[in-house]
């Protein structure tokens, strides 16, 4: 799946998306979830699902109870289901495509530049802010600052968020000189990979999309 274009899989990925919120019946969302959980061990993400959905668990029991309490028994299951196999969907698309690849594929699809910028530049920098956390938190431990989420600790959590507010600072500095010196504003811009979909791709988009319609179809009808 790594060789396909990347505007394959993200149309892939919208598809599997759109399939998961177009699912109306438990038993059509827990058929989802099964044949998803299926597919995993093939994609090689199954170890990889389990240790990333540790705190999904704990989300998904609080969105039932939520409705549980707010509506009845089949709209909580609905709910827990329908986000359970989009946290699902969602982990495998972003194991499968890069940022990199992500920002060519809107890119060649006529999005803005500023705009799959700004999605791509999120995703590298999500992680790269919870490193950063990571470490202020073992230097301000390392000091005798307890930074552990408990109650009487909620004074002690400007140790943490002042140094990552002047590293976040910091940071935007030098990403806005990088992308200066690079000519970010240019709008000739040259590609480092060509990218071109292969008559096989065209026919696995469009099967994809005419699947996705015929659900919708048999699950609104």
């Amino acid at each position: 799946m790594r060789k396909l274009d990347p505007r394959t899989k993200l149309s892939l990925g919208i598809m599997a998306i759109a399939a998961v919120f177009i699912a109306q019946r438990p038993y059509t969302l827990v058929a989802e979830g099964m044949i998803i959980f299926v597919l995993l061990p093939l994609l090689g993400n199954g170890r990889a699902l389990i240790r990333s959905l540790r705190l999904a668990w704990v989300m998904v029991a609080l969105v039932f109870v939520v409705a549980y309490l707010s509506f009845d028994t089949q709209t909580a299951l609905l709910l827990s289901l329908r986000l359970l196999n989009l946290l699902t969907v969602s982990f495998v698309f972003f194991h499968r495509i890069t940022p990199d690849e992500l920002g060519d594929a809107l890119k060649k699809m006529g999005v803005p530049y500023a705009f799959a910028f700004i999605l791509t530049g999120g995703m590298r920098y999500v992680p790269l802010i919870g490193q950063k956390i990571r470490h202020i938190m073992d230097a301000q431990q390392s000091r005798g600052i307890d930074l552990r989420p408990r109650i009487g600790n909620i004074p002690n959590f400007m140790a943490l968020l002042i140094p990552l507010l002047v590293q976040s600072f910091v940071l935007s500095d030098e990403l806005a000189i990088a992308m200066e010196s690079r000519g970010f504003a240019r709008k000739d811009r040259s590609w480092r990979r060509e990218y071109r979909l292969t008559p096989v791709e065209y026919v696995v988009i469009f099967a994809s999309l005419l699947l996705v319609i015929a659900f919708a179809w048999w699950e609104r009808g």
